[in-house]
C-alpha cells in the first residue's frame, strides 16, 4: 500500500510528540500483527489474546487511565485516532480495548478516590473491562431494565440478566448499570462495580455474530450477588446522568471505530481497483469506478472531521457536546456500511467471497449501526437539541 493511501485521513491532525510515538508504535503493530491476523480469528471466532497481550505490552491501557493513578493520558483527538487505526486493522480488538474503557470511565469520573486506587491499576495490569445497561427487554428504552440492586445492612444484593455484554465472557472487571431499591422503593439506576469472581456472578449465552467475531458477546447472570457499599458508583439512584455522560463519552469512539472500517474497505478497494484489468484497462481506469472512489473517499472525510470536531470540542473543555457525539456516530456508522457495501460492488463477485477482506469488513461495519445506540436513537438526540422547550 502506498504510504500516501495509508496516512491521507491523518493529514492535519495535530498531536503532542509523545503522542504521535504513541499513534506510530499503534500503526506498526497494526501492520505487522493485528491487520494479517484479523481473518483468522473472525474466521475461527476466536478470542484475540494475541492481539490483547500486545496491547497491554506497549501499555495501552494507561491512555484512559489518569496520571495520578499511574496512566499515561492522551488527548481525545490522539485517543480516537489510536482507536481508528486499530479498528482499520481489526474491529473486534478494538472493541475489546475501547470496551475496557468503558468500563473504566463511570470510575474514572465519578468513582471516589478509594475505587479508583483499587481498581484503575487493575487496568494497567492487563485486566479486561465491560460495560452493562441492556436487558433482552431494555435495549434503547433503558429504564424499562429489571436488574436490581436492593440495599441491605450489608450493601446490595443484586439479582437480573443482562444480555449483549461485548468481553462478557471474558472480562475481569464489569461496571453494569442496575435499579436500585432501597426500603421498597425505586430509587433509579446505578452503576455499580462487579468481579467475575464474586459468588453469584456467572456468563450466560454466548451469542453468534454476523460480524466483529473474535469479540466475545455473552449473556451475565447476577443471582443473589452481594457486594458492598464501595462498589456502587455515584449516589443511590443518580446513575442515569452517568449513563447519559458516559454515552456522550463513548458515542465518538464508536464513530472512530467506524471510519476506521470505512477506511479499510476503501483501501482495500483502492488497492484492487489499481490491480484489477477488464477491457483492457484497470478498473480504476472507468470512470464509474472512479466516481465510487471518488465519493467513498470524501465521505469518509467528512465522517474523520465530524469525529475529530467532538475530539476538540472535548479538548477544550466543552461540557455540552452531545448532538456533536451523536452526530458523529450516526454519520461515521452510516458511512462505514456504505463504504463496505460499496468495496464489494468494486470487487465484483471476489467481494462476496471469504478470500478477500471486504467481506468481512462488511459484516464488522454493520454493529457500528446499533450499538451505544441506533442510527434511530442519534437522530432523536440530535432533534431534540434543536426543539425548544414550551
Amino acid at each position: 500500500m502506498a504510504v500516501h493511501l495509508r496516512d491521507f485521513f491523518l493529514k492535519g491532525i495535530t498531536l503532542g510528540e509523545d503522542e504521535k510515538l504513541v499513534l506510530e508504535t499503534v500503526q506498526d503493530l497494526c501492520r505487522k500483527e493485528m491487520g494479517p491476523r484479523a481473518a483468522e480469528v473472525d474466521k475461527e471466532e476466536r478470542f484475540p489474546w494475541e492481539n490483547i497481550e500486545k496491547i497491554n505490552e506497549i501499555g495501552l491501557n494507561g491512555l484512559f487511565i489518569p496520571e495520578a493513578y499511574g496512566g499515561n493520558p492522551v488527548s481525545k483527538t490522539a485517543w480516537l485516532a489510536v482507536l481508528k487505526e486499530l479498528s482499520k486493522a481489526c474491529p473486534s480488538t478494538a472493541i475489546i480495548f475501547a470496551t475496557t474503557s468503558h468500563c473504566c470511565y463511570p470510575i474514572v469520573k465519578f468513582g471516589t478516590h478509594e475505587q479508583k486506587e483499587k481498581f484503575l491499576p487493575m487496568f494497567l495490569e492487563g485486566a479486561l473491562g465491560a460495560i452493562s445497561m441492556t436487558e433482552s427487554h431494555a435495549g434503547s428504552d433503558v429504564r424499562a431494565m429489571k436488574s436490581t440492586a436492593v440495599k441491605t445492612p450489608d450493601g446490595y444484593l443484586i439479582n437480573g440478566t443482562k444480555t449483549f455484554v461485548t468481553t462478557g465472557d471474558a472480562a475481569d472487571i464489569f461496571s453494569i448499570f442496575l435499579k436500585v431499591k432501597e426500603d421498597e422503593d425505586t430509587l433509579g439506576l446505578s452503576p455499580f462495580i462487579i468481579t467475575k469472581d464474586m459468588a453469584g456472578f456467572s456468563v450466560g449465552k454466548k451469542e453468534e455474530k454476523m460480524g466483529v467475531r473474535a469479540s466475545s458477546t455473552a449473556g451475565i447472570v447476577l443471582e443473589e450477588c452481594q457486594v458492598p457499599d464501595d462498589h456502587l458508583i455515584g449516589a443511590p439512584g443518580e446513575g442515569f446522568k452517568i449513563l447519559l455522560d458516559y454515552l456522550n463519552d463513548s458515542r465518538p469512539n464508536i464513530a472512530a471505530q467506524a471510519v476506521g472500517v470505512a477506511e479499510a474497505a476503501f483501501e482495500a478497494s483502492v488497492s484492487y481497483a489499481n490491480e484489477r484489468v477488464q477491457f483492457g484497462k484497470r478498473i480504476i481506469e472507468h470512470q464509474g469506478i472512479q466516481f465510487m472512489i471518488a465519493e467513498m473517499a470524501t465521505q469518509i472525510q467528512a465522517a474523520w472531521q465530524s469525529v475529530l470536531h467532538v475530539a476538540r470540542l472535548m479538548d477544550q473543555g466543552y461540557e455540552d457536546f452531545s448532538a456533536e457525539a451523536s452526530m458523529a456516530k450516526l454519520m461515521a456508522s452510516e458511512v462505514a456500511e456504505k463504504v463496505a457495501s460499496d468495496a464489494i460492488q468494486i470487487h465484483g463477485g471476489y467481494g462476496y467471497c471469504r478470500d478477500y477482506p471486504v467481506e468481512r469488513i462488511f459484516r464488522d461495519s454493520k454493529i457500528t449501526q446499533i450499538y451505544e445506540g441506533t442510527s434511530q436513537i442519534q437522530k432523536i438526540v440530535i432533534g431534540r437539541h434543536f426543539t425548544e422547550k414550551k
